[in-house]
């Protein structure tokens, strides 16, 4: 598994590594279902998805360092460059992902919003058309293409389909409010990274399922599909291992080297082993256990196979002194997914791939696992904030 920048700086805290997840890798950060409610029932179903989407894919955690759509500045982009990235020694920042016409995407067709999040080209340099091919001056891809600045993740999102796309372009066309917030531009190398990501990201679409790192059975073959969509999308490869290619060697077997690490803050974390591998994988665990550590982030191995009704510590199961799995894992994110999303990436893990002997040794961490972050205030209330919030609008239905 390699990493193509570094992880994120010394002393981060929990909420900063979450908010900071796409820097891990080309990284992605589905979606859950809202909460129904006597607003929601009049709004565009298209934004309601979106916004799923949006929220459990953690979009805001880089383009403004919060979770929560309720949150100050959300999707707003960064305020300072404590909030940007070094890439192979330039520095990229967060956009403004509002539709602001001046500073955020108002200025943007939502085609031209789509082309970036399938074809990850800059909307600012590519012209509102239908794009048909992949190829380099072909089919209106442009023949000297601009690329997002990385850790964008649009190599992962890529693989989300037409309707998903299209609805995260609805929603932050028109689900969310603009702020006015200029981010400075990123830098980046003279080709506008195409170099870099012609070597790193695996091809489009994905090897059909089973490859040979995957196999059937244990579970209906469309929920192992399902949850693989989420696997691939929800960038499980780019830290444990392959990144968005179930094909390549290594596909979620968890770090491999010594350098296969994370620093947060004096710690170093490691990126376990995925596959159903009894003894250095995931094999040993529940299906209920593994939902329970997507739901809820408690380590499987520390947490009893029950089904928790709580998320208050010594409540309705919920652990009183609860072990946190290790950041960089982005299960404060992924617990906005609905449950069906969950237990259907469970069953992926646990059925749909091929054991993989790897021992990975344990991650580091605080005498708290991890507690001390794990607050409201730091990731936004379980469930999200309903919509609209005081960041977002609420279009009517289409008639």
């Amino acid at each position: 598994m390699r990493r193509t920048f570094p992880p994120p700086r010394h002393g981060a805290s929990l909420a900063a590594v979450v908010a900071a997840i796409g820097a891990l890798a080309f990284v992605a950060l589905g979606g859950s279902s809202p909460r129904s409610d006597a607003v929601e029932t009049r709004v565009d179903e298209q934004i309601l998805r979106g916004r799923a989407l949006v929220v459990s894919y953690g979009c805001s955690g880089c383009h403004s360092g919060v979770l929560d759509p309720a949150g100050d500045g959300y999707l707003a982009g960064i305020k300072s460059d404590e909030g940007a990235f070094k890439i192979q020694g330039f520095t990229t920042r967060p956009r403004n992902l509002t539709p602001d016409n001046t500073t955020g995407l108002g200025r943007f067709s939502e085609r031209q919003i789509f082309n970036a999040l399938r074809f990850g080209l800059r909307p600012g340099e590519t012209p509102d058309v239908e794009i048909t091919s992949r190829t380099s001056g072909q089919g209106n891809f442009p023949a000297r293409p601009k690329y997002l600045a990385p850790p964008m993740p649009w190599p992962t999102y890529r693989h989300l389909t037409d309707q998903e796309l299209w609805d995260i372009a609805a929603y932050l066309k028109k689900g969310v409010k603009p702020v006015a917030n200029r981010v400075m531009d990123s830098e980046g190398p003279p080709d506008f990274w195409a170099g870099a990501y012609a070597e790193l990201i695996g091809p489009y679409p994905v090897a059909a399922f089973p490859t040979a790192n995957e196999r059937v059975g244990g579970a209906p073959r469309d929920r192992l599909e399902r949850g693989r969509k989420l696997a691939i999308t929800m960038a499980c490869g780019d830290c444990h291992g392959a990144r968005d290619n179930p094909a390549a060697e290594g596909w979620l077997v968890g770090g491999r080297t010594p350098t296969d690490t994370f620093r947060i803050g004096p710690f170093v974390t490691r990126a376990r082993n995925l596959t159903p591998d009894s003894a250095t994988g995931i094999g040993r665990y529940t299906e209920r256990q593994l939902f329970n550590a997507l739901r809820y982030g408690l380590q499987p191995a520390a947490t009893p196979d029950v089904e928790i009704t709580s998320t208050v510590p010594g409540q309705g199961n919920f652990p009183a002194q609860p072990h946190y799995l290790a950041p960089p894992m982005p299960w404060p994110v992924w617990r906005h997914l609905s449950d069906d999303q969950l237990r259907d990436l469970v069953a992926y893990i646990k059925h749909g791939l091929r054991p993989v002997h790897n021992e990975v040794p344990a991650s580091q961490g605080p005498p708290d696992f991890w507690a001390s972050g794990v607050t409201v205030e730091a990731l936004g209330p379980y469930p999200a904030s309903p919509f609209p919030t005081r960041n977002e609008v609420a279009p009517a239905p289409k008639r």
